[in-house]
């Protein structure tokens, strides 16, 4: 019978058909499996009937187009003229309501296009109600009061958050999209903001129309 070590390094280059005594290999199946291979080998040691077990994994980076929020009901921007180089902008992600029959449940939330001098630095949850004095569509170092700084405000990462059938975002929770600026170029356009999800064990994206603009100075 093949070593534990062999029966490792099959399944974590392919496909493979467990047989005690007889291994084919196969196509790639990806990394996910590779945890399994203690499972995969008392499997084939109680198998031992001469029928195989073909093993496979999904490839965790398929990622497929989505439309569980529904088609894009028209597009909005964001200025933001006061930015400036080195500055930290925090801008509202659009509004999503889950119009499928099924649990979606976020893994990221991220600019859709990305213009060189502007770098994406991550997406946060935040609950409504620490803003007291108002939810703000955009905040930047240069001209954004320090009452209203997301980065000073309690968040918790987007990834995990579920939205059951029927269910909105914003609603007591919203998301803030944080960028940096690195150059005085002007005019500069972040274009759509793109929903990476999970729903009925596949991976779906989303794209909505919302962009954030930093325009050329007056």
């Amino acid at each position: 019978m093949a070593s534990l070590s062999r029966l490792l390094t099959v399944v974590y280059g392919g496909w493979a058909l467990v047989m005690p005594t007889c291994w084919r290999t196969g196509r790639y199946m990806g990394r996910r499996y590779v945890g399994r291979g203690l499972a995969a080998a008392a499997i084939a040691v109680a198998a031992c009937s001469g029928v195989g077990l073909m093993l496979r994994a999904s490839d965790p980076s398929d990622v497929r187009v989505g439309d569980a929020f529904g088609a894009s009901e028209g597009s909005y921007e964001i200025g933001v003229p006061t930015a400036q180089v080195g500055d930290d902008v925090w801008f509202f992600a659009p509004g999503i309501t889950n119009r499928s029959s099924e649990k979606v449940t976020l893994e990221e939330v991220r600019p859709g296009t990305v213009p060189e001098g502007i770098s994406f630095v991550e997406a946060r949850l935040f609950e409504k109600d620490v803003f007291v004095t108002g939810i703000p569509l955009s905040w930047d170092s240069s001209g954004g009061l320090a009452a209203d700084d997301p980065s000073r405000k309690p968040s918790t990462e987007v990834r995990g958050h579920a939205l059951l059938p029927g269910a909105t975002l914003p609603d007591e929770k919203i998301v803030y999209l944080h960028v940096r600026i690195a150059t005085t170029a002007r005019p500069l356009m972040v274009q759509g903001v793109e929903f990476v999800y999970e729903q009925g064990g596949r991976r779906y994206s989303q794209t909505l129309d919302a962009n954030l603009v930093i325009p050329p100075k007056p």
